[in-house]
């Protein structure tokens, strides 16, 4: 089985991004058999072939150039699948030239759900046709799932949330969390940090806890105001430090060490942090997001959702997120996602 997993950043700070290179992982693992390349947009335009460690990723272009290097990947390599981990209408149209089934996943409301990819722009009826080449489209969110359903049957929608990797760190019954508080996001105003800074403040810093702000802040960022990272960093203080971007790898070795998360960002497809959170035994306290919170959490138990009507209780909070962890095992582990994808891709395999 041949499949291209089409990325739009993958090099960059993307959740989508590290959400599909973990899957592939986790695919490998799983089908031991499968070939799997990814092909995300460079800006120098020139495509090219490069190796990572685990797999093979075709840089293509950013500009319509992107097409006709797409077109000759296809018509080289023959993939069974494409798996797209967010919107590109303009390659979608070359897998319908191939007849290549198509594993559409939907990454972010408001953002690439069908009626805002429909709506934003031109070409409205041009892209509304080609969603008709998308075999199986994953709407990740129940969210999501009822306007999508609104484009395509819901014979071609399947919901499957975000997966997480089992965490190094291991707990014992008598682990005792640091008073440490996280953010884990870019530094941009959709993910609301000075919100994230005040809910700390007021809840958290007469209790002895340290706030780590851990994330980019620069002008590659989507979404980037240099006066909002400003406004955020006049916060800094002996309580509050901002990390800046650090790899992966150690955000997960403060993940074991840290007690609550904190994200209240706008809107969201299915956030890794938190499902990283729930792993690490971390309590996340996050905003309703549309509704998409008490999707992911039962609230008061293993986590915390920010609304009018529940008020914050630390000492409800202690010790490790055993009840996270539990959940995270059960629904969000990438051995269960994996083994879905995998299913999907053999039943469009088999429709060929």
């Amino acid at each position: 089985m041949k499949v291209i997993h089409i990325v739009h950043n993958y090099y960059g700070f993307s959740g989508a991004s590290l959400q599909a290179k973990n899957l592939a992982k986790a695919l490998k693992k799983h089908a031991p058999n499968i070939e799997q390349i990814f092909v995300t947009r460079c800006q120098n335009r020139i495509s090219k072939l490069s190796e990572d460690v685990q797999f093979s990723v075709m840089e293509i272009s950013s500009s319509y150039k992107r097409f006709w290097q797409f077109f000759l990947l296809c018509k080289s390599i023959k993939p069974d699948v494409v798996h797209f981990h967010g919107a590109d209408f303009g390659l979608l149209g070359i897998c319908a030239i191939f007849k290549i089934p198509v594993y559409w996943k939907s990454t972010l409301l408001d953002c690439d759900d069908f009626h805002t990819l429909i709506n934003r722009g031109s070409l409205r009826s041009l892209k509304h046709w080609l969603l008709r080449f998308i075999s199986i489209n994953n709407t990740l969110s129940k969210q999501i799932y009822e306007i999508n359903s609104k484009y395509i049957p819901i014979t071609r929608l399947v919901t499957i949330p975000n997966g997480v990797s089992a965490p190094d760190c291991m707990y014992g019954n008598e682990q005792i969390k640091e008073k440490i508080v996280l953010i884990i996001s870019a530094i941009i105003p959709r993910k609301k940090i000075i919100e994230g800074i005040k809910f700390y403040k007021d809840n958290f810093e007469n209790q002895g806890y340290k706030l780590l702000i851990i994330g980019p802040d620069n002008e590659s960022l989507d979404g980037f105001e240099a006066g909002y990272v400003l406004n955020c960093k006049q916060f800094s203080s002996n309580n509050i430090h901002f990390l800046g971007k650090i790899e992966h790898q150690k955000i997960n070795e403060i993940m074991c060490r840290s007690q609550f998360l904190i994200h209240l960002s706008e809107r969201e497809g299915m956030p890794n942090v938190v499902l990283e959170a729930l792993a690490n035994g971390v309590y996340p306290i996050i905003g309703e997001m549309g509704g998409l919170a008490y999707e992911m959490i039962n609230n008061g138990s293993c986590g915390f959702i920010c609304n009018n009507k529940d008020k914050f209780d630390i000492n409800k909070y202690m010790g490790v997120n055993i009840t996270g962890i539990d959940m995270v095992n059960e629904k969000y582990s990438f051995d269960v996602i994996s083994e879905k994808t995998f299913n999907i891709y053999m039943k469009l395999i088999g429709e060929k």
